[in-house]
């Protein structure tokens, strides 16, 4: 169902997300992710929609990434949802880009009746003002991922991690076989849980990229739920790999032995890093004598295999 919907202001609402370090992140994430979005459906789609649940400033920003490709919306229709907040909202917003032909804007008020069709990209933030409640959104995610080209990216209070691994579980069952949790905590510790679920592996690895290329003075660290030791992690391009060696040690003691290749999809597909970075990881404890190898010598592939040392 509905959470009331409180008084759409802009200004109001941009003022508390200056004040708010989460909310900074998410933003610049989302606009980052939203770029590298907006540029794979306009070459391979004719249409695509963008919803979003959230009041305030991500629905602008989001109109402002799509009206810088402007000159490829020609013959093309990219649509603007929200939810429970007014279309004309974002009037200011369209004359500001020229009223670009192709972008549209509308309002849905009930997201239960909400029909989409082709590619679409909802961010669903349960946790700032919205109109939505959490089972809403769940429900509107299980929703759009029948179609195909459907990508959520979902906040929802922090969770003990057998839960993150039910959200997971109900994402990729719903049909987004690709989920990335992260916990952003700021620096009162207080945290919020991004998830990211999409049926393409290739835009996982954006997604990936994107979020250790937010500001990384931001206010707010990184928290993989997938790390038993719950360490913090600051926002950087090139991240602290200690709870990832953590990991992939620990991943590897259980399986006894397995490629490269293997622990590289594990950490794609189970934690907040990178292939590349297991990678460098499984290098380092290799020189250390942490793991074996075969074969002994040589560069490290994604075909070597690698054992407990």
């Amino acid at each position: 169902m509905l959470a009331e919907p409180g008084r759409y202001n802009q200004t109001m609402a941009g003022q508390a997300e200056r004040r708010d370090p989460h909310s900074s992140v998410k933003r610049e994430l989302l606009v980052r992710y939203l770029d590298a979005w907006t540029s794979a459906v306009s070459r391979s789609h004719r249409s695509a929609t963008y919803i979003e649940s959230a009041l305030g400033g991500p629905a602008a920003d989001a109109l402002r990434v799509f009206g810088e490709f402007a000159d490829r919306l020609t013959g093309h229709q990219l649509d603007v949802v929200l939810l429970g907040a007014p279309a004309e909202s974002l009037t200011p917003v369209l004359r500001e880009l020229g009223e670009p032909q192709g972008l549209a804007v509308r309002s849905v008020h009930d997201p239960d009746g909400l029909a989409v069709e082709g590619p679409a990209l909802a961010h669903l933030d349960v946790v700032g003002e919205t109109v939505l409640d959490e089972q809403a959104a769940w429900r509107l995610a299980a929703e759009l991922a029948r179609g195909k080209a459907r990508e959520v990216l979902l906040t929802v209070p922090p969770v003990a991690v057998v839960q993150v691994d039910e959200h997971r579980v109900r994402l990729r069952a719903a049909g987004l076989s690709y989920v990335a949790a992260v916990e952003l905590v700021d620096n009162e510790g207080r945290a919020q849980l991004l998830m990211f679920a999409t049926g393409a592996r290739k835009h996982l690895a954006t997604f990936k990229d994107e979020l250790w290329a937010v500001d990384e003075f931001a206010g707010v660290r990184y928290r993989d739920p997938s790390d038993d030791e719950g360490a913090l992690v600051d926002i950087s391009l090139t991240p602290q790999l200690t709870p990832l060696r953590r990991m992939l040690l620990a991943e590897l003691a259980r399986r006894g032995s397995c490629s490269v290749a293997d622990l590289q999809d594990h950490t794609l597909l189970r934690s907040i890093y990178r292939p590349a970075e297991a990678m460098r990881v499984l290098q380092s404890a290799a020189s250390a004598g942490a793991i074996s190898r075969d074969p002994e010598k040589g560069r490290l592939t994604p075909r070597t295999v690698v054992a407990p040392g």
